[in-house]
């Protein structure tokens, strides 16, 4: 059951291209109206159950209260890049570089956590590097992409948004034990939403895009995380984040089936190569020698 709420959770995820192009908004609409709605949705879940009196007592210190803090910066920076992919290049490239997430993390951690370096790490680092290049080198159509182009800023908007997740990873593993992560998900919106406000004061939001807005808010970023969360009851981390890529496949599908969007053979080696990359990292983080 609780595999199934995890992967549940990862095909509602799968979609979220789709809604990104049906919805005539600027991004940073986007994300504002999602983030009230969902914050809305959190704060009455946190009240009902008591958990909103968490935070006041938390005997957590300083440094995790300010990490609670700017984790949501990260959550911004990851989602604006994100969705900048999905309006500029396909669905499939946008997901499949976002997926260098695991890489850019097992390269911080030894930074920022004191883990140790493998020698898978390396191997994943030149199979991610290489699999970027691949989707750099063409349109599902085949054609040359320049770095400069519609295209490659898409492609690597969505890289740097895996940069940004990967930040966001190592923040909420420092804080995850001090905090319910329904308060988490609560507070990074409640932020997102103070950041975005100057933007989006005098902006107008077409009728036909609410029920996108309020669908996205409920499942995307309530239903979903709550899911996903729920699922490590049984689930273990290493198996929860290998169980997440069925996301791309999804993303993918999805796409041919809406938009009639198919990824060319080129781009889609260079995304296996990224999520065999991924792969390594999660597959031998419990085993293996250092480097």
């Amino acid at each position: 059951m609780d595999y199934l709420k995890i992967i549940t959770a990862i095909f509602i995820w799968s979609s979220l291209g789709i809604f990104i192009r049906k919805i005539d908004l600027p991004n940073e609409g986007i994300i504002f109206y999602t983030a009230v709605i969902a914050g809305t949705l959190q704060f009455i879940l946190l009240s009902s159950s008591g958990l909103l009196r968490t935070l006041r007592d938390s005997a957590a210190n300083i440094r995790s209260n300010l990490l609670l803090i700017v984790s949501p910066v990260c959550f911004l920076a990851n989602t604006m890049l994100f969705y900048y992919a999905f309006r500029h290049t396909t669905i499939a490239n946008a997901v499949l570089t976002h997926y260098t997430a695991p890489v850019f993390v097992a390269i911080l951690a030894p930074l920022l956590l004191k883990e140790n370096i493998r020698r898978t790490t390396w191997i994943a680092i030149i199979l991610s590097s290489l699999g970027l290049w691949f989707i750099f080198s063409g349109t599902p159509a085949g054609t040359e992409v320049s770095h400069g182009s519609r295209e490659g800023l898409g492609i690597m908007a969505g890289a740097l948004s895996g940069l940004a997740y990967a930040f966001l990873i190592l923040i909420v593993r420092k804080i995850a034990s001090l905090y319910p992560p329904l308060l988490i998900i609560f507070i990074q919106n409640g932020i997102v939403a103070i950041l975005l406000l100057p933007f989006v004061f005098n902006m107008e939001v077409p009728l036909q895009a609410w029920p996108y807005l309020v669908t996205m808010g409920i499942l995307h970023s309530t239903v979903a995380p709550l899911l996903y969360v729920q699922g490590f009851k049984s689930v273990t981390a290493n198996e929860a984040a290998i169980l997440g890529y069925f996301e791309p496949v999804g993303a993918i599908v999805l796409a041919l089936v809406f938009l009639h969007e198919l990824p060319g053979l080129i781009a889609l080696t260079g995304g296996i190569l990224i999520l065999y990359s991924g792969y390594m990292i999660l597959a031998f983080r419990g085993g293996g020698s250092a480097g």
